[in-house]
């Protein structure tokens, strides 16, 4: 199947590893140019060179208005833009009543601000393409309670409920989905098996064991296949889906 996808300029946020770079890797593979980011410019250097994509960014997006100019530097050198994937990172585990303030602000300026300023900064180019995507990856707490994972709730949903709303507001010229991960073998999720076995004085092996009995299909996921959803969602045959929101989790999430 042709996914329509060749040529298209596309910026994934938080790609140098894990779910983002698979993410690059699978829009290379569809024939896009893609713009790399890191916080570390030598890190989204290298990830751009060995996927072969087109450029390598850096943003930290600790600081207010990182998220604007990174957009902005990918449309400027991409000379426009046809696919947003928003990226964040995530806030740690713990429940509300173990974070303090200054948790709170470091999650809201780690996950919320970041992709409500990309998303806005986006707009003006995603409007002159007649093929615009945003595709925004949250986690499993926007649609299933975790006290574990209370800031990525919070600030997660948030994330999610301003990507719907923007999808109803920019409908029908910029199609903007979400998507809710499961667990996926990455980097990332030993180190939330590590947080999370410390946290309750267990091993990580057992933590992952635990996490294997959740999900009904009895593994973790590949990266890869978490991108390749997320490719169809870029592409021209995902030309009546907007403001949804698709579960890759192997059926983790047991709700209706």
């Amino acid at each position: 199947m042709d996914l329509g996808i060749s040529g298209r300029r596309a910026l994934v946020m938080g790609s140098s590893s894990g779910l983002g770079e698979a993410t690059v890797a699978s829009l290379v593979r569809e024939g896009a140019r893609v713009a790399v980011h890191s916080r570390s410019i030598s890190r989204s250097e290298e990830t751009r060179a060995r996927l072969g994509a087109e450029l390598s960014l850096a943003a930290d997006f600790s600081e207010i208005g990182a998220a604007s100019r990174l957009v902005n530097d990918a449309v400027g050198r991409l000379l426009g833009l046809d696919i947003l994937v928003v990226n964040t990172s995530g806030g740690g585990i713990g429940s509300l009543l173990d974070k303090t303030s200054c948790d709170y602000e470091l999650a809201y300026h780690s996950m919320l601000r970041p992709a409500l300023e990309a998303m806005r900064a986006a707009v003006p180019a995603l409007r002159q393409s007649n093929q615009a995507r945003v595709v925004v990856l949250t986690a499993r707490s926007v649609v299933e309670a975790s006290t574990n994972l209370a800031l990525s709730s919070v600030f997660r949903s948030g994330v999610s409920a301003a990507a719907r709303s923007l999808a109803v507001d920019l409908a029908p010229d910029i199609l903007i989905n979400v998507v809710v991960i499961g667990q996926f073998e990455t980097a990332a999720l030993q180190r939330f098996e590590e947080a999370r076995a410390k946290l309750e004085g267990t091993s990580s092996g057992e933590v992952r064991e635990n996490h294997l009995k959740e999900i009904p299909l009895g593994r973790v996921g590949r990266a890869e296949e978490l991108a390749d959803v997320v490719t169809f969602l870029a592409s021209a045959r995902s030309s009546f889906i907007s403001g949804a929101v698709i579960r890759v989790d192997g059926g983790l999430v047991k709700g209706f």
